[in-house]
């Protein structure tokens, strides 16, 4: 148990403030990672995918050990788009003549993820100015953080002039690997438009940033599955494991102003990629693995935690209890429920790093899988509001009632901060006085913020049932109503399943 986190506790070791800015930004994060990823539906931002390069890894110039222009990739970019389009054709059984290569500025692939970005922010929310607020903030200060992507609805490869010379500054001093780290490059981006032939993708994916963060990993996972297949026969092997050393190595120290939100960023990446290609993997792995890739690319997973789960792919049971469980957590009477709040679907993880650790690895899929067997999280914006900060929930439902308690507990321990007020557990009022539930129990902290405001942090627990909220507000009655109404309809809900 001690490995498993729910990604929400690990917000309540930082200050108020600092907490605030990094939920905000790990959201942005995810946006930004699931537009250049082709992570969304119809007309989304996943009309494009992604090597995106935070600007955080910006890549620091040796100047004693970096090599002066070995490789003229301005030059060869061509005839290596030519042979990528090739061995991706040839691989994939898809004509891609009519795709084209753009070396294109930051602007305009900025104006690209934009228009995309666009479409899924506002299919989230109902007020259009919110919805081009929230935009402006996703979209500020990204210029230049995009290597390449494909573009759907241009059908071009467009590649950063920029970028590029700093992803060749990362490489080895090797003429050979420098060129193949390009034509790897390449080859990732057209398996993604030859996908996106085959399986209209662009077209027939949901537009939620939950269902966005999964098919992330499922395309991209699979960009790079193909990638490292077409590799191995044509020799660039060695730039594949160059693009993932400027993608995840280590190259600048951590900035203690922004590290938390760079460790969101690169697991975010890790998860779509490295978990991505894990699954795929996998999948390929089994008697009927073509015919499974085909399903998943066709109707790609809404649940990111099937990603870590490919045995069990496609887990269709536990998807029908993650929508009851938002269902149940949207749809009662409360403030937060009613406009001009608006509920967002997102993802319960974000990220899983625990690469070098297989045995840390293997325990917090244990958890995610066979322990929780459903969970969700949405993020509650009040519209009339110019901040973006929302309310934070996650909803799980456990395999036993002692599980849900060690959560819970596990939950309300990282949750002791230095300055936060910690309110002794005590049972929450069962309206319905129904003798068959177990007495609910709540945990909750509360640390002073600005405007007199107080950053609430409560854990309820009822049967199998955990809730966790959290957030700014200036009535903890709503937070705990919440809290109570919400456990009350999951604890009837199981117990009425129970009894027929």
């Amino acid at each position: 148990m001690p490995h498993i986190r729910i990604p929400m506790s690990s917000l309540q070791r930082q200050s108020p403030v600092s907490r605030r800015v990094f939920r905000v930004t790990g959201l942005l994060t995810v946006l930004l990672t699931l537009t250049g990823c082709q992570a969304t539906s119809n007309n989304s931002a996943s009309g494009k995918r992604l090597i995106e390069v935070a600007k955080s890894y910006s890549v620091t110039k040796h100047e004693s050990s970096a090599a002066p222009a070995l490789f003229d990739w301005n030059t060869r970019i061509h005839p290596l788009f030519e042979q990528a389009r090739h061995l991706v054709s040839e691989h994939t059984g898809v004509d891609l003549s009519d795709v084209r290569l753009n070396i294109a500025s930051d602007n305009s692939i900025t104006d690209e993820v934009g228009y995309e970005t666009h479409r899924l922010i506002h299919s989230q929310f109902n007020d259009r100015n919110f919805a081009n607020l929230f935009l402006d903030s996703v979209m500020r200060g990204q210029q230049g953080t995009y290597a390449a992507l494909y573009a759907t609805r241009k059908r071009e490869v467009m590649i950063s002039l920029p970028l590029m010379r700093s992803y060749q500054q990362s490489l080895p001093n090797s003429v050979s690997v420098q060129e193949s780290a390009i034509l790897a490059l390449l080859i990732h981006e057209l398996v993604h438009a030859a996908d996106d032939k085959r399986y209209q993708i662009h077209e027939n994916r949901d537009l939620n940033f939950r269902a966005s963060f999964a098919q992330s990993a499922a395309f991209e996972g699979h960009a790079q599955f193909r990638t490292r297949q077409i590799c191995s026969n044509a020799g660039c092997l060695p730039g594949l494991q160059a693009l993932d050393t400027f993608m995840f190595g280590e190259r600048n120290p951590p900035n203690s102003l922004t590290q938390t939100v760079q460790a969101v960023s690169r697991n975010v990446l890790e998860y779509s990629y490295v978990e991505g290609e894990r699954f795929i993997s996998a999948l390929a792995n089994r008697p009927d693995g073509q015919k499974l890739i085909d399903e998943l690319l066709s109707n790609p997973p809404q649940d990111p935690i099937q990603i870590l789960d490919p045995k069990s792919f496609p887990n269709n049971q536990r998807e029908q209890r993650n929508q009851e469980l938002i269902r149940i957590s949207t749809n009662f009477d409360h403030p937060w429920l009613q406009p001009p709040w608006t509920s967002v679907q997102t993802s319960p993880l974000k990220g899983v790093n625990l690469r070098t650790d297989p045995t840390r690895r293997d325990a917090a899929v244990d958890g995610f899988t066979r322990l929780i067997t459903s969970m969700v999280a949405v993020q509650l914006y009040d519209q009339s509001q110019s901040g973006l900060t929302p309310i934070e929930l996650t909803v799980l439902r456990t395999e036993s009632n002692d599980t849900a308690n060690l959560f819970a507990k596990t939950l309300y321990e990282n949750t002791r901060i230095k300055g936060a007020t910690l309110v002794k557990p005590r049972t929450l009022v069962k309206v319905s006085g129904q003798s068959t539930q177990q007495p609910a129990m709540l945990y909750m902290s509360k640390e002073p913020a600005e405007n007199n405001q107080q950053y609430y942090t409560l854990i309820g627990v009822s049967g199998t049932n955990v809730v966790q909220i959290a957030g700014l507000g200036l009535s903890e009655t709503l937070f705990v109503d919440y809290v109570d109404q919400l456990l009350i309809k999951l604890e009837d809900i199981r117990t009425a399943a129970l009894n027929r």
